[in-house]
């Protein structure tokens, strides 16, 4: 199971763990329904709905801790959205997000945001409001037409999972270094994407576990990716790679590696498996 999958199972166990009767913990998804039960509504889910607005009624629910509002076309959240103190799952991808509000900064123990597939979105002024988030973890900015991230980035320290994918990001910023927290990141389906000069950036992740390139069209890797001494999990499926370089069996953490749908041939792929077994598993 890869860390995007863990962290989705945590975040089922932590909202069922977290309600004061576990055992009758409910999934509303319907609003008619939950507006009968305000008090006992902490899982809400109103994905695929056709909403163009944020439904206001949702304030409300001031248990509310998992809030599913993805792929709808909402333009804007309300500036009272504060009221859900008690939040920390928020998943707004697929909508059309241009900018957060100024008070979505007290929804103090938010931990996991989603804000993929919103093209129109502000990021540079979003983070400065994320950057007050003291308990964020997980950030999707997913298919979001980015081609750079902006240097306040760093600001997201708190920050352990990261998923840039589908965008056109070519180069991070210096300041990248600065997400010290950082265990796992999607920059995959991006094929803009240039590892070697990223190379650097990456190895000064020091809690960096999980680097997700798949798709990114790579025809080889720098010799310099065997400074990422801290990897376990590397992915590099369906890109056009011929061979691995022999520092990547420098890495000493690495647990396991994917390059399925490449163009290794099989007698090498072999090779690989034979050589790194039992420590390291190969995925072919």
């Amino acid at each position: 199971m890869n860390f995007k999958n863990l962290f989705f199972v945590v975040v089922i166990l932590s909202v069922i763990t977290s309600a004061t009767r576990a055992q009758s913990a409910k999934n509303y998804n319907e609003l008619s329904k939950a507006l009968q039960e305000q008090s006992s509504v902490e899982w809400l889910t109103l994905s695929n709905q056709n909403l163009k607005e944020f439904p206001k009624e949702i304030l409300q629910f001031q248990n509310l801790k998992y809030l599913d509002l993805s792929n709808n076309n909402i333009s804007s959240l309300p500036e009272d959205i504060s009221k859900l103190n008690n939040l920390f799952y928020l998943d707004l991808s697929g909508n059309r997000i241009s900018k957060l509000p100024l008070q979505f900064s007290e929804v103090k123990n938010l931990q996991h945001l989603y804000l993929g597939y919103n093209q129109s979105l502000n990021l540079e002024y979003d983070i400065e409001i994320l950057s007050e988030l003291p308990l964020l973890k997980v950030l999707d900015l997913s298919g979001d037409g980015l081609d750079q991230l902006p240097s306040t980035i760093s600001k997201l320290g708190s920050l352990e999972f990261l998923e840039l994918s589908e965008n056109r990001i070519k180069v991070l910023p210096d300041s990248f270094t600065d997400l010290k927290n950082l265990k796992v990141l999607y920059i995959d389906n991006d094929q803009e994407f240039d590892l070697d000069q990223n190379i650097s950036i990456l190895a000064s992740l020091p809690n960096l576990r999980e680097l997700h390139l798949e798709g990114d069209r790579f025809t080889n890797l720098p010799s310099k990716i065997g400074n990422l001494k801290s990897l376990e999990y590397l992915y590099l499926s369906n890109n056009r790679l011929d061979e691995l370089p022999e520092e990547v069996f420098e890495m000493n953490k690495i647990k396991e590696i994917d390059v399925s749908n490449n163009r290794m041939p099989h007698i090498l792929l072999d090779m690989y498996r034979d050589n790194l077994a039992p420590t390291v598993k190969i995925t072919f």
